[in-house]
């Protein structure tokens, strides 16, 4: 039993039109959870002060902080209105009659507690927001349950209705700390529990948590009824044809990237840290730093917010990055950096997409801003085994060894998804060459480093092989250019830039068996 101490009460009904302040009563760097039964059975808004979390006795709270508004048509189950939160100015009102069918869920999961950060963080002081931010990741690792409102905290989402959860950076960690199997989505239903299901590429084993007003299912399955149809879905009240979901949005990479992640063996396997790394480029936050310390816990890293100003993305992205390769981590973000240019003064890493507090990740390319879920490829084409690992500095140099060979500038092409192979890898002469995606043409020379004596050297550095997803979700097929490496150019002594990356067909095997290996420093171009 953990000991606590009740820092707020206030009777529901007394909540309505008012702002919720426990900071006279709280005590910073604590933790604090809403208690369940006080708010079922006593209609009370009771929160209590931990010295340590009650592992396993809480559910936490997956939203957007500005979700799905209300009109005429969405407020026919409000009984107790909505509240604000001191310090939480820029987050819709909290209703309390979602907060109930939050509490009804975490009880039939018999959790005791609620976790809710815009409640259970002091929003006013700096140093709670801190502190909590550095034990996030545990905070939901150890949760009994995690429920997701796709809608936000004014309403319940509809199936039907869009939501933006899938796009934002916190959200990712909130779902992937806890055992998959504990993490729910809960959402508007009035149809009644299910009588049958007709489907090959979906499941949708939902429970109705109150009975005509809401029903939860677990993540994996809302994920699989946006991907996959059910051809019938006969409920109590209504029968559905062609059934689907669209709570995660229209845009299905979200929805692909994240079911990379899930289905690929968890964070252990290199394909789903890959994902992860797609996932959080493609996601959006408030502030700039929010997309590093909202992935930071999946690496076992534990930054400190303080450290970083709100917009400091880059100096936390080399910060996260040094401690994962010190940890002995590899350097995955180069797989998804490979479809993206290189971050201004630190090529090791992509560039960082520009965030907004309401809208999509985008970045600045030739044909104008475009949403980074656009220009990233198709996650299923799969994962790049043999990343390296490496070390980085404070400035985000990155040093590692890989098989490289001395390349020579031979001309230039149109830019694209260039795929090298038997077609394209010898010039009319017949000696060796290789196109990188920027259009630029190389000469390979593998041994002879030494008869090329260039002021500034260029090499190709190979970095692994697009192995395959085993997912159903994304079918199955062999690529025959699986091989990946990047374009690095000197720039001072022994200090390189990567420019572009190359697309290789099976038939380099043989030349990248050849190469020697090269410690390479990735810096940038300032």
């Amino acid at each position: 039993m953990h000991d606590s101490a009740v820092v707020y009460s206030a009777s529901l009904s007394a909540l309505q039109n008012t702002t919720v302040d426990i900071t006279v009563s709280a005590t910073p760097c604590k933790y604090r959870l809403i208690d369940c039964a006080q708010f079922l059975d006593h209609d009370t808004l009771a929160i209590h002060e931990f010295q340590d979390l009650p592992a396993r006795e809480y559910a936490t709270i997956s939203y957007v902080w500005r979700g799905l508004g209300v009109d005429s048509n969405h407020t026919s189950g409000e009984k107790y209105g909505t509240f604000t939160i001191r310090g939480a100015t820029n987050g819709d009102p909290m209703s309390i009659d979602v907060l109930r069918h939050a509490c009804t869920a975490a009880a039939q999961k018999e959790a005791k507690f609620i976790w809710l950060d815009g409640l259970c963080i002091l929003q006013s002081n700096d140093n709670d927001k801190a502190w909590q931010i550095r034990r996030m990741y545990h905070i939901y690792q150890s949760s009994a349950l995690c429920i997701v409102l796709p809608g936000g905290m004014r309403r319940l989402a509809q199936v039907d209705e869009e939501t933006t959860w899938i796009q934002r950076s916190w959200t990712l960690q909130e779902v992937l700390a806890p055992k998959m199997s504990n993490v729910m989505v809960l959402f508007a239903w009035t149809y009644g529990e299910a009588l049958s299901i007709a489907s090959t590429s979906a499941q949708f084993n939902y429970k109705e948590v109150v009975p005509g007003q809401s029903a939860a299912c677990p993540l994996q399955d809302a994920l699989s009824t946006h991907s996959g149809n059910i051809y019938e879905l006969k409920t109590e009240r209504k029968t559905f044809k062609f059934f689907s979901t669209t709570l995660f949005g229209r845009e299905k990479s979200y929805v692909s990237t994240l079911l990379a992640v899930l289905d690929n063996g968890g964070l252990e396997n290199a394909g789903s840290v890959q994902a992860v790394w797609q996932c959080s480029l493609m996601r959006t936050c408030t502030y700039p730093v929010d997309a590093v310390f909202s992935i930071m816990g999946l690496f076992g890293v534990s930054l400190d917010p303080l450290r970083f100003k709100p917009d400091d993305r880059r100096g936390a992205t080399i910060a996260l990055a040094a401690e994962i390769l010190r940890n002995g981590g590899r350097a995955d973000w180069l797989a998804a950096a490979l479809d993206l240019p290189p971050e201004k003064g630190v090529s090791a890493l992509p560039a960082l997409p520009r965030v907004n507090p309401i809208g999509n990740a985008t970045l600045v390319t030739e044909e104008g801003e475009r949403p980074v879920a656009e220009i990233l490829p198709w996650v299923g084409f799969g994962w790049v085994d043999g990343i390296p690992l490496g070390k980085m500095d404070e400035k985000g140099c990155f040093t590692f060894s890989s098989p490289a060979a001395l390349l020579i500038p031979a001309g230039r092409q149109e830019s694209g998804r260039i795929e090298n192979d038997e077609k394209t890898m010898h010039d009319a002469t017949g000696k060796l060459q290789v196109i990188a995606t920027n259009g630029t043409i190389w000469k390979i020379h593998i041994g002879d480093e030494e008869t090329y004596q260039q002021t500034r050297r260029s090499f190709i550095a190979f970095i692994g092989t697009l192995t395959h997803y085993t997912s159903a979700v994304f079918g199955c097929f062999v690529d025959p250019h699986p091989h990946r490496a990047i374009l690095v150019e000197e720039h001072e002594d022994g200090r390189f830039h990567r420019t572009s990356s190359f697309i290789l067909g099976t038939e380099f095997v043989p030349y990248i068996e050849r190469c020697k290996s090269y410690e390479i420093c990735l810096a940038g171009l300032v």
